[in-house]
């Protein structure tokens, strides 16, 4: 009889206000995984979505769309514990999503249930709102057996909350074509590319730092998007930096445009205050180019040979790193070469694999 996998994750592909890189790992996963098992997916509701199959897994959407994205997280973080006990699979993904990542869904049923970190997010989401989700965090880290993680910076720090876990390390991905492309760079300008979020992505801090490059001509193109309250904060700051002429925000890009936008790039710019793994960045490598990041824990696991990590939110350093690699040609050549070849680590057949054997080595136990 074939097994059944529940993945959870309130983010999904076509999530108007996220849609972020978790969901897209976490798609193409389920979908490899639906050649062996049957895969059902919840995520949660937004407003036009309905449930359907989507290579060959089956969305099926929870919650409410009527009150909007970060109510709507809430509402579908506590409805898990109710489907956890009701429904009938072999082993529950869940997929931790914010303020306080985990839903303590191991609590409710005696079924292996497995976290999957793609994001951790309660220091975060606590130091936003003053309110002390890290804790329920950490207490709901508690209570999991296993856990997948995307490095061993986050290894680390969750093996320090709860020692007994068992802890697999498997990365994001991205598929052999795209690693192996031929790129013809034509660069024009430095690169974001990402969930408008201004606070967790950085993009207050990148303004500043643009905007106090003095002689620094390169424009800057903003990609992605995000909630309306994030996009509007996005071009009232762009207006009161006085950038208009000089930082152009080109809204989510996908496809070509997504191509075209990368090719034309001198380097891409991560600027995140928190970030678990950053797979922009292996589609930055992907292309040859180097990446300027604050040194933060969610990227330790990417080498100082194929960024420029700068001290952690310090704007004039970041500024003074953009201006830096603008007019340091080799050096960008040579940091976006080795990058290419260090991108060979991370393909979809490796990640898949790794999943695969962790699922068939929880199954073997039951």
């Amino acid at each position: 009889m074939t097994k059944k996998i529940i993945f959870s994750n309130y983010d999904s592909l076509k999530n108007p206000f996220y849609a972020g890189g978790g969901s897209v790992t976490n798609h193409y996963v389920a979908k490899n995984l639906a050649k062996k098992y049957e895969v059902v997916f919840y995520t949660g509701r937004y407003l036009g979505s309905k449930n359907e199959v989507v290579d060959n897994v089956s969305y099926v959407r929870i919650g409410s769309s009527l009150f909007g994205p970060k109510l709507g997280q809430l509402i579908f973080q506590g409805l898990l514990p109710f489907y956890v006990m009701t429904k009938k699979f072999d082993v529950w993904m869940e997929s931790f999503t914010p303020p306080f990542s985990t839903a303590f869904l191991p609590l409710f049923t005696k079924k292996p249930v497995i976290g999957v970190t793609h994001s951790l997010s309660g220091e975060e989401m606590s130091n936003r709102y003053k309110i002390p989700f890290y804790l329920i965090e950490r207490l709901g880290l508690k209570t999991y057996k296993y856990i997948i993680v995307l490095s061993l910076c986050l290894k680390d720090k969750i093996q320090s909350i709860n020692p007994k876990a068992q802890i697999e390390i498997i990365p994001n991905g991205l598929e052999e074509k795209i690693i192996n492309q031929l790129v013809q760079n034509q660069p024009e300008h430095i690169l974001f590319i990402g969930r408008i979020s201004m606070e967790e992505k950085g993009l207050d801090l990148l303004l500043k730092a643009y905007s106090c490059a003095t002689g620094l001509s390169t424009p800057l193109i903003i990609a992605g998007s995000g909630l309306e309250s994030e996009e509007i904060k996005l071009v009232n700051m762009i207006n009161d930096y006085g950038l208009k002429d000089k930082v152009k925000w080109v809204g989510r890009v996908i496809g070509e445009n997504k191509i075209e936008l990368m090719r034309k790039s001198l380097f891409l710019v991560v600027p995140s205050r928190n970030e678990s793994f950053a797979n922009v960045a292996l589609e930055a490598f992907s292309f040859n180019l180097p990446i300027i990041c604050f040194d933060i824990p969610g990227l330790c696991w990417i080498p100082n040979k194929y960024a420029i990590k700068v001290k952690s939110f310090d704007e004039k350093a970041l500024s003074k790193s953009m201006i830096d690699l603008v007019n340091k040609n080799e050096l960008r050549v040579e940091m976006g070469r080795g990058a290419k070849v260090f991108v060979r680590n991370f393909s979809w057949d490796t990640t898949v694999n790794q999943y695969l054997f962790f699922l068939d080595k929880i199954l073997m136990k039951k």
